[in-house]
């Protein structure tokens, strides 16, 4: 391997430290974009250690990684490769040069050495500027989880975008996060015991995608994480690490009047036997999503399924309590059991509104009914002629 001139530009840092700051860039990085430039993650040297950004122009990843430092560089190394390259290192120690004039970096671990091109850095994306002062505080657990159990309700279809993003609505000591796509609705509440640093008008409507990759990083984190919110964007921050999202354009529908606000049969049963018993059943369903009807009666709800051409499937749990008289509805499967995987409650409550063309509510057993519910959804029924 030639010898680099000019290589006093010098970095050395810890590789698993190293690889998990590249891993979580990398989810920034467009792998699809025409542009070579956002298939790149931007390399630079800083006061804070070695910085590290990516993004697909919709949303930005950035963080920090602690180093020793012996001079200042720049550059702009393919994404691919660099996850895969740090990943297999053999040494604990990683050292990073650049030769600006050639444009090419050197990664070396032991006897492990890399040659690698560089982009031009002046052609990559400013990173943007966060607002000052953070709208919400909240522990990076707890966000995770909100995002978990709302964000799956997301249209992946992009024909209508404003049904692809999570609307996030502040109110005086509360946050409200809803998601739909117009057959299914999902709606969590998080308290704020300290408020908001000041009032909003609106809400935010934003992606999906980023608040998914806000949820994989800090599903385990102690952390607490700020919130920052402009006219159209919206940052994530906390520690070495910031998120940066657009927000989406359009108006989100109104959902409060789509939630009824009555039940014909109320039914509580163990959620864990509910999801079981989805399953087992939609095996028999007459789609790719497994259909399945439930009906109650008494201290039973029973779930079936029908496939005409295969046969039928049955399955009987005990209600932990049915009100308001017996009901019977179709729902497909998948919607329920997305539901019962996103929350942790022993218990759930089935509310069915009206007739078999009316929604079902799913949502937790209520301890306190004037008090607000943590988490609420709307399923749209499916009509069956069986």
């Amino acid at each position: 391997m030639n010898n680099l001139p000019g290589t006093d530009n010098a970095v050395s840092c810890d590789r698993e430290l190293l690889a998990k700051g590249v891993a979580i860039v990398q989810r920034g990085v467009s792998s699809r974009s025409t542009l070579p430039i956002l298939q790149g993650m931007l390399i630079e040297t800083s006061d804070k250690g070695l910085h590290l950004i990516g993004t697909d122009l919709e949303s930005y990843i950035e963080t920090y990684v602690p180093s020793s430092l012996t001079g200042s560089f720049r550059m702009v190394l393919p994404a691919k490769y660099l996850g895969e390259i740090v990943r297999r290192l053999p040494e604990r120690e990683v050292v990073l040069r650049y030769d600006s004039e050639k444009r090419v970096a050197v990664i070396s671990s032991g006897k492990a050495v890399y040659e690698i091109n560089s982009m031009d850095p002046a052609e990559y994306p400013l990173f943007p500027e966060v607002p000052e002062i953070a709208w919400w505080k909240v522990a990076g657990k707890e966000l995770a989880n909100f995002i978990k159990m709302t964000a799956f309700c997301v249209a992946t279809e992009e024909t209508r975008p404003f049904l692809t993003g999570v609307f996030m609505e502040f109110d005086e000591n509360e946050v409200k996060l809803v998601a739909t796509d117009s057959f299914r609705l999902a709606l969590t509440r998080v308290s704020s015991e300290n408020g908001f640093s000041r009032k909003r008008d609106k809400g935010l409507l934003i992606p999906a995608r980023a608040l998914n990759e806000v949820a994989r990083i800090l599903q385990n984190s102690d952390e607490e994480v700020e919130v920052y919110a402009s006219e159209n964007q919206v940052a994530f921050k906390w520690t070495d690490t910031t998120i940066v999202s657009r927000l989406i354009e359009g108006q989100f529908p109104s959902y409060e009047r789509v939630i009824p606000q009555q039940h014909s049969t109320l039914i509580v049963v163990e959620r864990e036997a509910f999801q079981e018993s989805v399953e087992r059943v939609s095996i028999m369903g007459q789609d790719e999503f497994g259909t399945v009807r439930l009906s109650a009666r008494d201290t039973t709800l029973t779930v079936s399924a029908n496939a005409p051409e295969v046969g039928r499937a049955l399955d009987e749990i005990s209600a932990i309590k049915v009100t308001e008289g017996n009901g019977e509805i179709a729902l497909k499967a998948r919607f329920i059991t997305d539901v019962l995987k996103a929350v942790d409650d022993d218990e759930i409550a089935i509310k069915m509104t009206g007739g078999s063309t009316s929604p079902v509510i799913l949502t937790q057993v209520e301890s306190e009914p004037a008090k607000p519910v943590r988490f609420l959804y709307l399923i749209m029924p499916v009509s069956l002629n069986v």
